[in-house]
């Protein structure tokens, strides 16, 4: 293990972003289990990549954000310079250190949703050109019609594909489920290094070798 990455896990308040870190790292979350609006925590945990190496992640767990809209104009973003106040975005100092992005919904709340269509937007106009790594998760928090819920995650699956983001479906009350999406980041953001960074001084070093021993001989 070597650098430690940092992600922010974000999202409408509600959808269990507590829950899934807290299951995921240490397996203690049931139907029991209770938590509290999140104002900021930070989990730090070595995660295995898909190559068998383990790195280490701090995630910064942060407070859940308001819907943009309500009522009947409820929906996604339609402008992009839509000015949102300060509980409806994410806080300016998190573009600035973060990695990688972990976005999570509710399956059985399409608004919160709605809300990751902001909080895209609003990343993308921040990070400064800046690559960050990002997926988004839909958490099943309880019992939904069956044609709602298919519905939000086929649109989910949809927008994810139109921005190129990895879309996961998960229940925090799962703790296998969690595995997959968060192998898939920690390799993202840890990837497969070149053998030397200057592959010229490598080269140079060989042709002294071979010098040495012509002129030995």
């Amino acid at each position: 293990m070597g650098k430690t990455s940092k992600v922010v896990v974000c999202g409408m308040k509600g959808v269990g972003k507590t829950a899934v870190l807290e299951q995921l790292i240490y397996g203690n979350v049931n139907l029991k289990s209770c938590f509290y609006p999140t104002i900021e925590d930070i989990y730090v945990a070595n995660i295995e990549t898909d190559r068998g190496s383990k790195e280490r992640v701090c995630f910064y767990d942060t407070a859940g954000l308001e819907p943009p809209l309500t009522g009947e104009l409820k929906g996604p973003p339609q402008s992009p310079t839509m000015q949102l106040t300060s509980n409806q975005v994410l806080q300016r100092h998190y573009l600035g250190f973060a990695e990688g992005f972990v976005m999570v919904y509710d399956t059985t709340r399409p608004e919160s949703l709605d809300v990751l269509m902001y909080l895209k937007k609003d990343i993308d106009r921040n990070k400064d050109k800046k690559e960050v790594v990002m997926m988004v998760i839909g958490n099943r928090t309880g019992p939904d019609d069956v044609n709602s819920l298919e519905n939000t995650c086929s649109k989910a699956s949809n927008w994810c594909a139109r921005e190129k983001i990895r879309h996961f479906e998960v229940s925090a009350m799962d703790r296998p489920s969690l595995y997959e999406p968060f192998i898939f980041m920690t390799t993202r953001l840890n990837p497969v290094q070149n053998k030397t960074a200057f592959p010229q001084l490598s080269t140079l070093s060989k042709l002294t070798q071979k010098n040495n021993k012509s002129e030995a001989m």
